[in-house]
């Protein structure tokens, strides 16, 4: 995937209330938890980009989670706060000077990890709102809180919602929509675009995607 392509095809966030965002600390502050495998996935690609790179974003986080945002201290089914790597995706993606929509090139990246060589081979074979549909009755073991559902779709188009996320920050929902595509294009779908990304409430987010 060319970098800039996946921002050319994900609509830019729109919030017609003008609700506010709160960036993450770090601190799991929320009560939510996810699977321990996408911080790990993180954590490699942090190591990918240098030695180095992890620590210094360790020693960005409030002292007394330091330690547990260790390799050594996750394991891909534990449960850890969404904090830890929402964090981390909002902290690698201005490293990168890519800004806050740099957080959907690695939510792409990080999920086309977990989706695997088994995954992708029976996906392969469905339509993206299959994928979709799939993806929202697996939520829950991925994510302790919020749910993802689909609205309505077509041979060509779907519309989602992610209803009661935890969090209030940016970078969260960038990795989502990025993830979110990763998913979909394992399916059959070819020219995959979202076309409304949008935070209609404080924990409500509406997405749109279009394909051929």
């Amino acid at each position: 995937m060319v970098p800039g392509d996946l921002e050319q095809r994900i609509a830019t966030l729109s919030n017609p209330q003008g609700l506010p965002f709160t960036p993450l600390t770090g601190a799991p502050t929320s009560g939510a938890k996810m699977k321990g495998f996408p911080l790990i996935h993180l954590l490699d690609l942090m190591d990918h980009e240098g030695p180095e790179v992890a620590a210094e974003w360790r020693a960005t986080l409030p002292e007394d989670v330091r330690a547990a945002t260790e390799r050594r201290a996750i394991t891909s089914v534990a449960w850890v706060p969404f904090e830890y790597y929402f964090h981390g995706v909002g902290w690698l993606a201005q490293r990168r000077g890519r800004g806050i929509r740099g957080a959907m090139e690695i939510g792409h990246h990080t999920a086309n990890l977990d989706i695997g060589a088994f995954f992708r081979f029976v996906l392969a074979f469905a339509s993206p709102s299959t994928v979709v549909s799939l993806s929202g009755r697996f939520w829950k073991s991925y994510f302790d809180r919020s749910t993802l559902h689909i609205v309505s779709s077509t041979p060509h188009s779907c519309e989602v919602e992610i209803r009661d996320w935890p969090l209030r920050d940016e970078a969260s929902v960038h990795e989502m929509a990025g993830s979110l595509v990763a998913w979909m294009e394992a399916g059959r779908a070819k020219n995959m675009r979202i076309t409304q990304f949008e935070r209609a409430s404080a924990s409500l987010f509406r997405l749109s995607a279009e394909w051929s």
